[in-house]
């Protein structure tokens, strides 16, 4: 897997597991612009902590 999103997926499940009721698209996007993922790997994150619910 790519570091970038590594990193991002640490970031995000660390980010939820302190405060579970945090906005998911903002921390996605923050996670975005923070480890620079492309459109396609940020589509990813949406589905995967988003729309798999």
């Amino acid at each position: 897997m790519d570091p970038s999103m590594e990193n991002a997926f640490r970031f995000i499940s660390a980010e939820l597991k302190e405060n579970p009721g945090v906005d998911k698209s903002a921390l996605i996007d923050e996670a975005s612009r923070r480890y620079d993922l492309n459109p396609m790997q940020t589509e990813f994150l949406i589905n995967k902590y988003i729309l798999e619910q």
